[in-house]
């Protein structure tokens, strides 16, 4: 989503066009071929990257303490504090919810407790407490599925406010459990299905039986396990309820010895007939209950042994009982379940052995053998009966792996599951994985299509509200903004528990902002946000934020006085109800401000600094000082706007820089005010005073990105003065940046450093050091390696136009230069003006060396490759349009001298058609031909 800082975003805004690095400006200070160049402009930056490393300090102090909404940026930075920030965006915790939720209802309550256990320890997710009341109440089921009630009771106890219908039978199942059944009895008392939600009512049922059961009214029992089992909605539950039946039987089992020895008495009488079997059954439990584990195991192994192969049913019962018993963990209840899994009939009893068996497989070896299992069974022919729930349980495992998720299995038997069982009722489930691979895996435009289908399997409810919420940050995280922004508005006509409906409006007005950016119109997200600054649900905080972003997209795009416009109407708003963080609304005063020096109201700007410096009571420290020091500072920008060209500073300014330096040394904007100074004593010529200003910058804040930042635009104000003293000063200004760089950040290998070396070769050419300049370049290019820094490339051009310049002495160097140029201009992953540049030259090297028999073929290749092609023309920039001018030219001057007049006027003409630099003089030479 969108990071939100603490503090506020830029005293001044950059544009990014001047920024963007010019390989022609950073590689020489004179051509080897053509008219000198000096980059001699104080506006000479470095790029749109390094200058974020080199002056995040001031350009929106990088160090506050923000927080994200998501694990992305994708919007500019809103300056909010955290306290202030409402919660963050709920994709990957609505995911990881929904993963937790599968498998709990698949049968894998292990798994869901430990999914719900993390998001409960992550307070990113569990950003409100309708949320963690939620999770809370899931986690505590899935703690009581997995029959560990002392943790669920632990669980429970995290429930905040008075208790629910849903935490009250909980805590009764929980009391029965823990044979507090008169507590039990009490709180189930008042309680009715429609007290509940759907899929709580079947617990209801349930508990109602094991009550009437430990009662000893098993008619009664009987129907309420029954009712159970029939309402609901999945079979994976219905299994649960069963097996939970035959636990309550072991837990509720008679263990007196009477009646142990009056069950075993009707087993001898009846050896092998039908009449013992429940006697049989009953013994077990009793033993069980008595503390005889291993004799009622043995009497199961036994009988087991001498049942007739035609009792499905009993070999059934006994074997589950035998499981439950003996336990899972156990190689003969292990066997009975595997043995039950197999072939038995009753596929709810498989389910259970399917849910006993996986909980039991926790170490690596018992996991290994289960997922041979699972694999045995769902290769098997004919298809196991249960086949749709053995791919999903696979699948299920695979994303829970204990060495690490195993998407291409899970994705294959999920696809499977799909495909093969067009009926099941754990397709939405199986689309459910699907989801969350695309997901975890990034593929957020599948992500959203998988979650779609999974919500149409779906009735409305819950599940099906938070999916639509899902689906929306899938469409964001994609980049797909316009439908991002659809649906954020169908997730805000079905809002989930927990998320606020602030924060959807406040993402789909994000959404529409973004689509701005991909070529959409920013009218619609004014439309989108003006309609819901009149919806109830749309909270002051997130509707501030939502503002702030929209007015900092107009100012981007140029609006700069709408921007204005809506900040100033906004302001003027009253909003006398507290629920507006006083640092929220001194930051949007700050903005006010700020567009309207930007839009050129200077007098307005200093009086709204005025202003907001004296409205800042109730705002914290530490942001009161960031916002009074860069009203300061804007008064300073605005007197020297206000100033006439070349006018020395005024007293007020110089009084206010005073105030800034003195009361507010350490922050951004103090910092951001000698840059600023200088740079207007540049632009009065005053060169000294503006080098002298940055020096103190840098001494005063050694080993920070300000020091390096203070120190390159020194090297730039040296370099200005055109003489080489002052060039050697621009390289020893420029080593210095190195060193700085070095000690802030040892062994570094940054773009600052890059383009400060760079800059250091062009010096040396300059100065006629060609050989220390060819070494500089060499090892840029051996510790920057193109594509993964892509401006290496401007290296080695630079390393080529050396060899060129002194090639009238070494004749190999003419050779080597070639060599580059030949292979930059082939370069299909190069920049397409830096191609164009290294074809040109290598023209001219090819005539410089008396061998142009390949001079026309390569420019006439060149000129139809890169300009006659609309696809490459469209990519030529400023510098490429100029190399491809210089090279028609000087394809035109051949042809003349060669009598081609033709040919020439084409090469001339080409210039104009495709309005390159030089027109003017490619129609006198046409004009002169045709005279």
């Amino acid at each position: 989503m969108v990071f939100r800082v603490t503090l506020p975003a830029p005293a001044f805004q950059i544009d990014s066009n001047r920024l963007r690095p010019n390989y022609v400006d950073l590689c020489r200070a004179r051509p080897c071929h053509g008219p000198p160049f000096r980059a001699n402009s104080p506006a000479f930056m470095i790029p749109p990257k390094t200058l974020v490393f080199a002056l995040a300090a001031f350009l929106m102090v990088a160090n506050a303490t923000g927080t994200a909404r998501a694990q992305e940026s994708l919007a500019p930075p809103v300056p909010f504090p955290a306290e202030q920030t409402p919660p963050v965006a709920p994709g990957p915790g609505v995911l990881t919810e929904l993963a937790a939720q599968r498998a709990l209802e698949t049968g894998l309550p292990s798994i869901a407790a430990e999914i719900y256990r993390q998001l409960l320890n992550d307070p990113a997710t569990i950003a409100t407490p309708q949320t963690h009341n939620r999770v809370t109440l899931a986690f505590a089921t899935a703690l009581i599925e997995d029959d560990r009630i002392e943790e669920a009771a632990g669980a429970l106890q995290q429930f905040s406010g008075a208790p629910t219908p849903a935490v009250i039978l909980r805590q009764a199942l929980i009391d029965a459990r823990a044979r507090r059944f008169e507590n039990a009895r009490s709180a189930i008392a008042s309680l009715q299905p429609e007290d509940l939600p759907q899929s709580d009512r079947p617990w209801l049922f349930f508990m109602r039986g094991m009550l009437a059961e430990e009662a000893g009214d098993y008619t009664q029992a009987s129907q309420q396990y029954q009712q159970a089992e029939t309402s609901t909605a999945t079979d994976a539950q219905r299994s649960w309820f069963m097996l939970s039946r035959r636990r309550v039987q072991l837990f509720l089992g008679q263990a007196g010895e009477n009646t142990i020895a009056s069950l075993r008495q009707t087993v001898d009488r009846n050896p092998g007939r039908r009449d013992s079997y429940g006697a049989i059954s009953q013994l077990a439990v009793a033993l069980n209950a008595a503390n005889r584990r291993s004799e009622a195991v043995t009497l199961l192994q036994t009988q087991l042994q001498f049942l007739p192969q035609q009792e499905t049913a009993i070999r059934d019962e006994w074997r589950l009982l035998l499981g439950l018993i003996a336990g899972a963990d156990d190689n003969s209840g292990r066997d009975a379940l595997r043995k039950l899994l197999a072939d038995s009939s009753d596929h709810d009893k498989q389910r259970a052995a399917l849910r006993l068996l996986a909980n039991a497989s926790q170490t690596k070896e018992r996991a290994t053998e289960f997922h041979n299992w699972l694999n045995q069974f769902i290769a098997a022919t004919p298809p196991h009966p249960i086949l749709d729930d053995l791919l999903l349980f696979r699948a299920q495992l695979a994303l829970a792996g204990q060495t690490g998720k195993d998407f291409d299995s899970a994705e294959a038997d999920a696809s499977r599951l799909l495909a093969e069982f067009p009926g099941s009722p754990l397709r939405a489930a199986a689309l459910g994985v699907q989801t969350a691979i695309a997901w975890e895996q990034g593929r957020y435009r599948a992500a959203a299509d998988w979650a779609a289908r999974a919500r149409t399997e779906l009735k409305f409810g819950p599940v099906h509200a938070r999916l639509g919420v899902l689906i929306a940050e899938a469409y964001f995280r994609a980049k797909d903004f316009r439908n991002a922004s659809g649906a954020y508005g169908s997730a805000l006509a079905d809002v989930p528990e927990g998320v606020e409906p602030g924060m959807l409006m406040f993402q789909r007005v994000l959404s529409e902002i973004q689509a701005h950016s991909n070529g959409g119109p920013l009218a619609s997200a004014q439309k989108v946000l003006d309609d819901y600054s009149n919806d109830e649900r749309f909270d002051p905080v997130n509707r501030w934020q939502a503002e702030w972003n929209l007015s900092r997209a107009l100012q981007a795009a140029g609006e700069t006085a709408q921007a204005y416009a809506r900040v100033s109407r906004l302001l003027a708003e009253p909003t006398g109800d507290g629920t507006l963080p006083a640092g929220l609304r001194a930051r949007m005063a700050w903005l006010q401000m700020r567009l309207a020096y930007d839009s050129g109201n200077y007098e307005q700007a200093i009086a709204h600094a005025e202003k907001i410096k004296n409205s800042l009571d109730d705002v914290d420290p530490e942001l009161r000082a960031d916002i009074i020091s860069m009203a300061l500072l804007l008064e300073v920008e605005a007197g020297y706007a206000l100033a006439q060209p070349g006018q020395s500073p005024s007293d007020k300014i110089a009084s206010t820089l005073r105030l800034l330096r003195g009361e507010y040394p350490k922050t951004a904007a103090a910092i951001r005010s000698y840059i600023i100074e200088a740079d207007q004593a540049a632009r009065r010529g005053q060169i000294v005073e503006a080098q002298g200003l940055l020096r103190k910058l840098a001494d005063d804040y050694k080993g920070t990105p300000y020091a390096s930042y203070a120190l390159y635009q020194a090297a730039i104000y040296a370099e200005s003065r055109a003489q080489d003293q002052y060039y050697r000063e621009a390289y020893r200004l420029l080593e210095d940046l190195v060193l700085n760089e070095e000690n802030t950040n040892p062994g570094a290998q940054g773009e600052l450093v890059f383009y400060a070396r760079l800059r250091q070769g062009n010096l040396l050419r300059t100065i006629n050091e060609y050989g220390h300049a060819i070494e500089t370049y060499r090892d840029l290019i051996n510790r920057y390696k193109f594509p993964e820094f892509r401006d290496a490339l401007i290296a080695e051009l630079a390393l080529a136009d050396c060899y060129a310049a002194i090639a009238s002495s070494d004749a190999s160097r003419a050779e080597s230069a070639a060599a580059i140029y030949e292979r930059l201009l082939d370069l299909p992953a190069a920049p397409v003006d830096l191609r164009v540049e290294a074809g040109y030259k290598f023209g001219l090297n090819l005539i410089a060396r008396n061998t142009p028999a390949r001079l026309e073929t390569i420019w006439w290749q060149m000129i139809n490759d890169f300009l006659l092609d609309d696809t490459q023309a469209a990519k030529l920039g400023p510098k490429g349009r100029y190399w491809m001018s210089r090279t028609l030219l000087r394809l035109g001057e051949m042809l003349e001298q060669q009598s081609k007049f033709t040919q020439a006027r084409e090469a001339y003409s080409l210039i104009i058609r495709k309005d390159l630099p030089g027109a003017t003089l490619a129609q006198n030479r046409i004009t002169r031909g045709n005279g």
